[in-house]
C-alpha cells in the first residue's frame, strides 16, 4: 500500500469518527421547547367593543339628548355604531330606539330634511336651461321665483301677466347636485359619479315657507316659472302687507273665538285653507268684512193722525175720522 492510499484511508477514518461523535451529541441533546406566542389569543366570546347605546327611550323625530346615552362594552360591533356620546348629541332618530339598543347611522335622520328651517318645506319644480338661469343655479344659491300666466286657451288668450311670486328661496338641489353633499338616487340605486358631464337638470328642490307652497304649486301647474339668481347678502323682499291677499278656498267657520281667529294666520292653517288660481292671478282679493252693525230695537207702531181707538169689550180698533 502506497503512501497516498494510507493518507486517504486515515482521513476517512477520522471523518467517520467525527460524524459518529456529532450523531451522539444530537441523540443525547434534549428536544427544544416550542416557542410561546407573544400574547395568548382572546376567545371571540370574550372580546369587548365600546358602543353607544340608548340609556332610555329615544323618541323618533326628537333630537337626542346626550344625557340619554351611555357607552357599554359589547361582544359585537354593529355596523355604523358610535364610540363617543358627544357625536350623537342633537341628531334625530328615524324611529323610537329602546333602552339598551345601539344607536347606528342607519337609525338616524339624514339628507335634505336637515337643511330645512322650521316652517319650511322642500318643493321640487321643473327646470331647464332657460328656467335655471342658463343652468348657472347651484345648490345653496338664493333665487327669486317669477312666473308668467296666460289666461285663455289656444288663440283665445285674453290676458297675460308676469310678476314676482316668491322671494329669496334657498336652492337645496339642482339636477344631481345637492346642498347636502349626498348623491341622489335613481329608483333606489345610488348614481355613481363619473368623469362624464352631468345630464341636464330637470328639477330643482327649493326650501319654501309652508304658507307659500300653494302659490308655487298653482304657478307651476298653470303658468311658467323663472328662477332668478340673487346675491346671497341681498335680503330685500317685497312688503306683501301693501297688497290685498287672495281669498282662501276654505272659509273660516262661524263663531270662532278670538284665539281661534288668531290661529287662522298661522302658516300651516293658511296652507290648509288653500288658494284658487283666480286669487293668485289677482282677479279676486280678500276684502275686509265690515263690522256688523248693532240692531236697533224696533220702534213701537205709531197711530196715524186723525184716528181714535174704540174699545168694544176685549177688542180694540183704531178708527179714522
Amino acid at each position: 500500500m502506497n503512501t497516498v492510499t494510507k493518507i486517504v484511508a486515515a482521513m476517512l477514518v477520522l471523518l467517520a469518527v467525527l460524524l459518529g461523535g456529532y450523531a451522539f451529541i444530537l441523540a443525547t441533546k434534549p428536544p427544544p421547547e416550542p416557542a410561546k406566542p407573544a400574547s395568548e389569543p382572546v376567545p371571540l366570546s370574550e372580546k369587548k367593543t365600546p358602543v353607544v347605546v340608548a340609556d332610555k327611550l329615544l323618541p323618533g323625530g326628537v333630537p337626542i339628548d346626550a344625557a340619554a346615552l351611555k357607552v357599554v362594552e359589547l361582544p359585537i360591533d354593529p355596523a355604523g355604531s358610535y364610540r363617543d356620546v358627544s357625536a350623537l348629541a342633537g341628531k334625530i332618530p328615524k324611529f323610537d330606539i329602546g333602552p339598551g339598543t345601539p344607536v347606528t347611522e342607519s337609525s338616524l335622520v339624514k339628507g335634505l330634511t336637515l337643511l330645512l328651517n322650521e316652517g319650511e318645506r322642500a318643493v321640487a319644480v321643473p327646470v331647464d336651461e332657460v328656467v335655471g338661469a342658463g343652468n348657472r343655479v347651484s345648490p345653496g344659491d338664493f333665487v327669486d321665483v317669477f312666473f308668467t300666466l296666460k289666461q285663455g286657451q289656444g288663440q283665445d288668450i285674453t290676458k297675460t301677466q308676469a310678476r314676482l311670486l316668491l322671494s329669496r328661496l334657498r336652492v337645496l338641489t339642482y339636477g344631481s347636485a345637492s346642498a347636502g353633499g349626498d348623491v341622489q338616487q335613481d329608483n333606489g340605486i345610488v348614481v355613481a359619479r363619473s368623469n362624464n358631464p352631468p345630464a341636464p337638470a330637470k328639477t330643482a328642490v327649493l326650501a319654501v315657507p309652508t304658507a307659500d307652497v300653494n302659490r308655487l304649486l298653482l304657478a307651476t301647474q298653470n303658468g311658467k316659472l323663472q328662477l332668478v339668481l340673487r346675491h346671497p347678502t341681498d335680503e330685500t323682499a317685497p312688503d306683501v302687507s301693501l297688497f290685498p291677499e287672495p281669498p282662501p278656498v276654505l272659509a273660516a267657520k262661524p263663531g270662532l273665538t278670538k284665539e281661534q281667529r288668531e290661529a287662522l294666520e298661522k302658516a300651516e292653517n293658511q296652507a290648509y285653507a288653500g288658494l284658487e288660481l283666480a286669487g293668485l292671478s289677482g282677479e279676486t282679493a280678500k276684502r275686509p268684512v265690515p263690522a256688523a252693525r248693532p240692531r236697533q230695537p224696533a220702534a213701537a207702531p205709531r197711530a196715524p193722525a186723525n184716528t181714535v181707538e174704540v174699545v168694544r169689550g176685549t177688542k180694540r180698533e183704531v178708527v179714522g175720522f
